[in-house]
């Protein structure tokens, strides 16, 4: 889908940084840059009107700020006056952390932190979760657009709406485990970052107050659509604490549902890549004949 071009000049301008030799790290649902001199990231997140977008990276900014100066193992984020909205971007920045160290973060990582993250109570509010995300909003746009994008198919777009409406009846009568709270809602080893000697928590977007069980979903995913080995899943269930026969709960199917469809979101907003419109359409197809197709990240 077009949008407007990325305003990083007039961001780093807006934030007081200065942007030379600003790097591309990665385009999706967010742009994300490396600016060496301050050595900042910043993230720009293409939301115009969407005031829950705005929201929610505002409690990101807080929540993180909060939590490490209390020695939380999170990604600080730069004492600027943000977020920033340009042109319907939304941009917010963080400290760079480097490492030289080739580890990769495994499950057990990944759930420590989660661990601890759900026992803390910050003063700061958060929104509350969106089960779906910006999925609805997104295939309005398409829809409007869809003559020139040829993204989904009339026949797509209806099964999708409706499996929307149905897991928002679902969630709104869910009963899940381990109850509500804080919750990262993004959470995958991906978004640990080495820093020095402890893994940190990174890419606070989708940050929530919701069913804690929400943030075990990706590692759940990871061998029911990635096909990764299952022992990952149980790992993390054994670093948190909880059984890996959990993932077995209707509130977790509900959950994992939901998240399988809200991954569109970002591949309908990228479709008009070849490699994005070739996977949106792999897994809207398993997810419409309900077959077991090993999913893609891109």
């Amino acid at each position: 889908m077009p949008m407007s071009p990325i305003p990083l000049a007039r961001a780093c301008a807006l934030l007081g940084v200065d942007g030379t030799g600003a790097r591309l790290l990665h385009l999706r649902a967010n742009a994300v840059y490396h600016v060496p001199g301050p050595n900042l990231v910043l993230r720009l997140r293409h939301a115009p009107g969407n005031t829950a977008v705005l929201e929610r990276s505002r409690a990101a900014v807080e929540v993180t700020a909060w939590l490490a100066d209390h020695d939380y193992p999170t990604i600080r984020p730069a004492a600027l006056d943000q977020p920033a909205v340009i042109d319907g971007w939304i941009v917010t920045a963080w400290h760079h952390v480097t490492s030289t160290t080739q580890v990769q973060p495994h499950p057990h990582h990944l759930a420590r932190l989660l661990l601890q993250l759900h026992q803390t109570k910050t003063p700061v509010t958060v929104p509350s979760i969106q089960p779906l995300g910006t999925l609805r909003a997104d295939l309005d746009i398409e829809e409007d657009q869809r003559s020139a994008t040829g993204v989904l198919n009339p026949v797509q777009r209806a099964w999708l709406l409706e499996r929307c409406a149905h897991l928002e009846d679902a969630y709104a009568r869910l009963d899940p485990p381990l109850g509500y709270g804080l919750i990262h809602g993004d959470a995958h080893t991906g978004n640990l970052f080495p820093d020095q000697k402890r893994w940190v928590l990174g890419d606070w977007d989708s940050i929530a107050y919701g069913p804690h069980l929400q943030d075990f979903i990706p590692t759940m995913m990871g061998h029911r659509r990635f096909g990764r080995p299952r022992d990952r899943w149980t790992t993390f269930c054994g670093a948190y604490g909880i059984d890996p026969e959990l993932e077995r709960h209707r509130a977790a199917r509900i959950l994992r549902a939901a998240r399988e469809l809200r991954s569109l979101a970002a591949y309908i907003r990228s479709a008009d890549q070849p490699e994005i419109q070739a996977e949106l359409q792999r897994r809207v197809t398993s997810l419409i004949d309900r077959t077991s197709t090993v999913w893609r990240p891109i």
